[in-house]
């Protein structure tokens, strides 16, 4: 039987498309090229919701201050501002305190590790140096802070006669304004507001009344009273003169119960909250308010009367949606009230709810001694003898912030505030100002 032969035959290569040698491999498939796009060529729009997830205003003030078109976009933004506060709480900087000697107030800085928030500690004029020792070299340094808010500090000079409103974030904000009236004896406080030698009204306190939107522009609002009667004097820096208000009958006011009852010291000073200033009654049964919208007093019942009589510690202040509080503390109990509307459209203290109990306290070491120091946006600022803590209003979180590495009856706590290039064209991006100039009163 014939046998079938098969001749092995060596497959050709494929035909090559672009003409090259047959026996070389084919060339290698060209990646495609990515198109990315750069955060500077994103609209406004997109850019801001990129600074909405940065995680402070720290961080956020240092993004924004890379160039003029990232700036103009927050600072041109209103909504963005708002937006941006409801997300992130205003870092702590540091505490204030006034010192015993001669001699400016001093500050204690944050204990964070954030890098953004030390780098605006860095920054900062927080020493009080660029200005307040150059003012004269025969005024006495003996400056203290009344009040601080909206990253502004007011300090009083007795001495001098003079208040200052310091930004330590932008020190070429700094305003010199003499005082009202004369301070007869920085001792006793006692001012002489009318002229009058046979009568000395008491000079409490004055306040500070600004806003973050609206950084150029501020109020000052001081305070006299004497045994019955109230008058506010009021400084507008629009016009770069105090205005004296009339005085207003006090004891008509608040029932049956003569707020002094025979002494001329029947008001504690004030504490400020969204616009209102509250200054307890030394009687611990009522409270005179005054809307610094109006210029209107009026007098309520101190809500926290039995409290009071307990000793216990207080500060009003206004939680993240501006709704004016009240924090008690009794022993290591931390109390909230709030002033809202009730079914009749009357605005009322009610009582709120108890952020920290005794048993909370003891689990953080706290076991007495524990004082409220200011409420700002939300938050309270607790202090004992070796710690300083915050503590969220609305979570109830409490978080130890530093050790109390010094002695002082007052306390000031400095939340960093959006500084002025960012919220319109202020500072560099204006026409020049002053650095610093002397207001005189009317």
């Amino acid at each position: 039987m014939g046998q079938v032969g098969f001749t092995a035959r060596r497959s050709s290569p494929p035909p090559s498309d672009c003409g090259g040698d047959p026996t070389q491999p084919p060339p290698a498939k060209s990646r495609k090229t990515s198109h990315r796009v750069a955060i500077d060529s994103l609209g406004e729009d997109l850019l801001l919701e990129v600074f909405l997830r940065l995680p402070s205003l720290a961080t956020l003030v240092r993004a924004a201050l890379t160039c003029r078109a990232w700036r103009a976009a927050v600072a041109s933004s209103p909504s963005f501002r708002r937006r941006f506060r409801e997300l992130h709480p205003q870092p702590l900087l540091g505490v204030f305190c006034d010192p015993r000697s001669h001699d400016l107030p001093v500050f204690l800085p944050s204990h964070g590790r954030d890098r953004d928030v030390l780098a605006a500690i860095r920054g900062g004029d927080f020493l009080l140096t660029r200005h307040l020792r150059d003012l004269d070299d025969d005024a006495p340094l003996r400056w203290r802070v009344s009040d601080c808010r909206d990253g502004y500090l007011l300090l009083v000079n007795s001495d001098a006669g003079l208040v200052a409103t310091v930004n330590p974030m932008a020190p070429w904000m700094t305003d010199f304004i003499n005082m009202p009236f004369r301070i007869t004896n920085s001792a006793n406080n006692a001012a002489d507001a009318t002229g009058q030698d046979e009568y000395l009204p008491i000079s409490l306190d004055v306040h500070l009344i600004c806003s973050e939107e609206d950084p150029m522009s501020f109020q000052l609002v001081w305070l006299c009273h004497d045994e019955s009667r109230v008058q506010a004097t009021v400084f507008s820096n629009d016009t770069n003169g105090w205005c004296y208000l009339p005085w207003v009958d006090i004891e008509a006011k608040a029932s049956s119960v003569a707020p002094h009852e025979g002494n001329k010291h029947w008001l504690k000073p004030g504490m400020q909250a969204n616009g209102l200033i509250f200054w307890p009654f030394k009687n611990k049964e009522h409270m005179l308010m005054l809307d610094t919208n109006t210029m209107e007093f009026t007098v309520h019942e101190f809500p926290i009367f039995s409290e009071a009589q307990q000793g216990c510690s207080f500060a009003v202040g206004e939680t993240k949606d501006d709704i004016p509080c009240i924090v008690c503390v009794v022993g290591t109990t931390v109390s909230v009230w709030m002033r809202k509307f009730d079914e009749k459209g009357v605005e009322r203290w009610r009582f709120a709810d108890s952020v920290l109990s005794s048993e909370e306290a003891n689990q953080l070491g706290i076991h007495g001694g524990l004082k409220v120091v200011t409420i700002n946006d939300g938050f309270v600022y607790l202090a004992t003898t070796e710690m300083i803590f915050s503590l969220c209003i609305e979570t109830k979180k409490i978080e130890k912030l530093f050790p109390m590495s010094f002695r002082s009856h007052h306390l000031h706590p400095y939340i960093m505030a959006w500084p002025p290039s960012l919220v319109g064209n202020y500072g560099k991006f204006a026409a020049p100002r002053l650095s610093h100039q002397c207001l005189t009163a009317n």
